[in-house]
């Protein structure tokens, strides 16, 4: 199996187990990271870890593969829409997705990690679009995703230059959301999930689902959406009314297992 997931509570832990080809993106580490997301949608996890084997991300597409396939236009373009799809649904999914960067983060490793909603990778990660490097463009959001994460002037840089840079650069330019010396990435994973667990999930995909919403909107009509989700949490979802009722008694809340699951609403 090229893609592990375990379920740990409201977690989900997925890696890509591919670490001899740096975990390409094969037609089956796709299928595999497309069946985990199912998974753990299913199993009404709050929140997706996603590392890949030997502390490399992934270094994107299956280059081997693709050299395969290049006299096949229409097998070319369903190999890169089967990417661009998997990464669409990490973004989308009902989770939070966290990924994990040890080691090397380029081209469509770099695009997986954009995909994510949030970061931690060690001061000394690789990260990058390293695409033009073999005389490539990205294919699964890179020239999309990265001028919306980063100022013009930086996203131009990674894109133009595939320049790589090291993870305490990428946290300081605001493209992750956490760092850590490489002796404590894993004790900073820990401490991030257990706050990440300690929310109802239903509350948490909310959340998620009114920061994606907001990106593209205008701002008076991402405002009217907020309070329209924010009114329908609060009638439908058990987990607002625990809080209140722990706000209330001065006590703190127990959201249970129902509050990740698709009874709420919210």
């Amino acid at each position: 199996m090229d893609v592990r997931v375990e379920v740990d509570g409201v977690v989900a832990r997925v890696l890509i187990d591919r670490p001899t080809a740096m975990n390409a993106l094969s037609p089956a580490v796709l299928a595999g990271l497309r069946d985990a997301f199912e998974v753990a949608a299913r199993k009404g996890c709050s929140v997706l870890v996603l590392r890949g084997a030997g502390g490399t991300l992934s270094a994107g597409a299956d280059l081997k593969y693709l050299e395969t396939i290049l006299g096949d236009e229409t097998a070319v373009t369903g190999y890169l829409v089967e990417i661009g799809a998997m990464i669409d649904a990490l973004e989308a999914g009902p989770f939070v997705s966290v990924a994990v960067v040890e080691g090397y983060a380029l081209a469509g490793g770099c695009e997986i990690l954009l995909g994510c909603d949030l970061a931690v990778v060690s001061a000394d990660a690789r990260i990058g679009d390293r695409h033009l490097e073999y005389g490539l463009l990205p294919g699964a959001g890179g020239s999309v995703r990265l001028p919306r994460a980063l100022p013009g002037a930086l996203a131009r840089r990674l894109l133009y230059t595939g320049e790589m840079i090291d993870g305490a650069t990428a946290f300081d330019w605001g493209l992750v959301s956490h760092v850590a010396a490489p002796a404590e990435l894993e004790q900073t994973l820990e401490q991030l999930l257990a706050r990440l667990s300690r929310h109802s999930g239903a509350a948490l995909a909310g959340q998620k689902r009114l920061y994606r919403a907001s990106i593209d909107t205008p701002v008076a009509e991402a405002l009217a959406a907020e309070r329209a989700t924010l009114v329908d949490h609060l009638r439908h979802s058990s987990a607002a009314a625990e809080g209140l009722a722990a706000f209330r008694s001065g006590r703190a809340p127990d959201f249970g297992p129902d509050s990740t699951g698709e009874g709420n609403r919210a």
